[in-house]
């Protein structure tokens, strides 16, 4: 009953910051909104200039920020989970590189990019996928299986070598699209419109109602492998189902959203240590937390400067940078 208290009172504390901090988001930018003509929007009485900056520009900004916050907090959640591993996350185990090299790609390849734009997110997607799946077959050895530190390790030389063909890549790319892509790999989240958000919620739906089905699965994650198989969890299949749903989930949210990092690894560590190992409660407070401080960090941008976009994703790393390395000092 205590646990359930302290989530509720989480939950309740960060939904009124986000509030609060949205209301910021939106009164900031070249065209500063107050609250008052916000309040007018919504019962119809705004101007043209504001209706369309507040519903076309900053509020589906505002969504992105929310939903793939959410999104890669409970992937990193689920990787951190199956793999035993408290320093997994998305930009640790291929996703954004493997998904910055299928945007070049795209950018280097196709000649009419603004007619095939939504086959961006889709390239970014398959380009995910398939790192992942990369990293897993190097890190796999037939003795001992895969292990954190070896899955770590080869995800974090893959990543070197995808930079590397990415530099080759910019030779490819013309000054405009080489700024586009550098954005994207910074964390710039350029999917801000309605059509984006609709092509990323049924990924989002069906992905986050099927990690929260499986909570008592991961629950049993954390009694070791052997306790779970005297369980009569098939562990090999739920792990590469979990896994599998959780690379989707981060690879479609990067794909909007740019190579956003950290946030899988920051929320669940601290969702853990607030409210223990339940995923039931774990996952709700990692998702709620990625949503804050994902939309924390793009409020901060648009605060420090209001003329040119600072990448949400070089926020999360000033923080997201020192936190993983106090995570890899604790962890023996």
């Amino acid at each position: 009953m205590t646990k359930r208290i302290k989530l509720t009172t989480w939950l309740v504390v960060l939904c009124v910051l986000m509030l609060v901090l949205a209301v910021i988001n939106l009164n900031t930018g070249q065209m500063s909104i107050s609250p008052s003509q916000i309040m007018n929007l919504i019962i119809g009485k705004g101007s043209y200039d504001s209706q369309l900056v507040i519903f076309d520009f900053r509020l589906p900004r505002i969504t992105v920020t929310l939903v793939v916050g959410f999104a890669l907090a409970i992937a990193g959640n689920v990787l951190q989970s199956t793999t035993q591993n408290p320093m997994a996350d998305t930009s640790f185990l291929g996703i954004n590189s493997g998904a910055g090299i299928a945007v070049m790609l795209f950018m280097a390849l196709v000649k009419n990019q603004d007619a095939n734009l939504f086959l961006l997110p889709t390239m970014a997607l398959g380009g995910a996928l398939l790192s992942t799946v990369l990293v897993f077959a190097f890190s796999y050895k037939k003795d001992t299986g895969i292990t954190p530190n070896r899955l770590l390790l080869t995800g974090v030389a893959l990543a070197g070598l995808y930079s590397s063909i990415m530099v080759l890549l910019t030779l490819k790319l013309s000054p405009e699209n080489y700024q586009f892509v550098m954005n994207w790999l910074a964390g710039s989240i350029w999917g801000t419109s309605w059509e984006y958000i609709v092509m990323l919620l049924p990924w989002f739906i069906i992905c986050t109602v099927f990690i929260f089905s499986k909570t008592r699965t991961l629950d049993t994650f954390n009694l070791g492998d052997d306790v779970a198989q005297s369980l009569g969890v098939n562990l090999k299949r739920e792990r590469i189902v979990l896994i599998g749903a959780a690379v989707i989930l981060a690879g479609v949210s990067v794909s909007i959203s740019g190579g956003i990092g950290f946030i899988g690894l920051i929320t669940p560590n601290l969702a853990r240590r607030v409210i223990g190992f339940k995923h039931s409660q774990q996952l709700v407070l990692s998702g709620v937390l990625g949503s804050f401080f994902l939309l924390a960090a793009d409020t901060v941008g648009k605060l420090i400067s209001t003329t040119s976009e600072i990448p949400v994703g070089i926020l999360v790393a000033i923080i997201g940078a020192p936190y993983f390395v106090y995570i890899l000092m604790r962890t023996k």
